[in-house]
């Protein structure tokens, strides 16, 4: 109970200290990007623009996070989420020391920092599941107005009201450069191209360009449009297959700690030993060791698959 009064006050102090620094999350980001993005020499930057020097890993982390919210029109969630990352990291520090066991503490605060990615990740796994799904009926409907007028703009114009945000915008785009700003319908296609991250996509613009100089091209667009079909199908056979998978590796991971409470019930003298002392505080450390590895490589392996050109 003393340990638990002793995190509570720890949490109250640091909330204190906080507040009265008048520290929000947008000026902690800005803090924490100040000191990754300090001014560097004109050779340090020349190096960098010609690929001689690499960006450490936090950095390629944190750019990652950001570009990924900002392709999910989430980027105000960045602060809050480099927050709620350093609160973690302090969570960690007084959760392990009220189990008294040091050994923890990396750990602990390694499972803040990656929790953001984490989410970061689920977000865009979502973001992009939902535009190929919108992708796959809205490049149907276009590349069909297209074949039977050989008008990409005017193909474009019928399908609209057909597409679904956040594909439709793209598009909308699209009409608004080739009929108010230039009539250019190639540099339009390549700027349509950038809209959306999406391999398959980017094959149709490719070849859509093609068929601006060449129309009788115009039929390689309807296959390359069934590839949105087919890793849909294939990514919904992976997903049943891989469901069992799951649930063991879940089940998995509930017996191991399920373990704990159920060891102090039975005697509590080894849940001591497996708590007060150093070998004891070893061999936690090595099971939370396992289960965030065991959990991230399962996250990893059973991924919808990516059409790669």
């Amino acid at each position: 109970m003393d340990r638990v009064i002793y995190l509570f006050g720890a949490l109250l102090m640091s909330a204190g200290i906080v507040i009265l620094l008048g520290k929000t999350p947008e000026i902690i980001t800005q803090d924490i990007m100040s000191l990754m993005s300090r001014q560097r020499s004109l050779k340090y930057r020349v190096a960098k623009a010609q690929g001689k020097v690499k960006q450490n890993r936090l950095q390629t982390a944190i750019m990652n996070i950001k570009n990924a919210l900002i392709a999910t029109h989430s980027e105000n969630k960045f602060s809050l989420l480099i927050s709620v990352s350093l609160i973690g990291i302090c969570a960690g520090f007084l959760l392990a020391a009220l189990l008294q066991n040091l050994l923890l503490i990396p750990i602990f605060s390694g499972i803040c920092v990656i929790l953001p990615y984490a989410y970061v990740n689920v977000l865009l796994s979502n973001y992009n599941r939902r535009i190929s799904e919108e992708l796959e009926t809205a490049l149907s409907i276009i590349t069909t107005n297209y074949v039977s007028n050989d008008d990409i703009i005017y193909a474009v114009e019928q399908s609209i009201d057909y597409i679904n945000p956040p594909v439709q915008q793209a598009f909308r785009k699209f009409l608004t450069q080739t009929k108010l700003i230039n009539s250019n319908v190639k540099l339009a296609i390549e700027q349509l191209k950038g809209e959306i991250n999406n391999e398959i996509f980017h094959e149709w613009c490719d070849s859509l360009i093609e068929c601006q100089d060449n129309v009788t091209l115009k039929k390689t667009l309807q296959p390359i449009t069934t590839k949105l079909s087919n890793v849909r199908i294939i990514n919904a056979e992976l997903r049943n297959m891989l469901m069992s998978p799951r649930r063991e590796h879940v089940m998995m991971v509930f017996i191991l700690l399920a373990n704990y409470p159920i060891l102090y019930f039975l005697n509590s003298d080894w849940f001591k030993v497996l708590t007060d002392t150093f070998v004891g505080q070893v061999v936690n450390s090595i099971v939370a060791i396992v289960v965030i590895v065991t959990v991230i490589l399962a996250y990893k392996y059973t991924q919808p698959i990516q059409y790669k050109r």
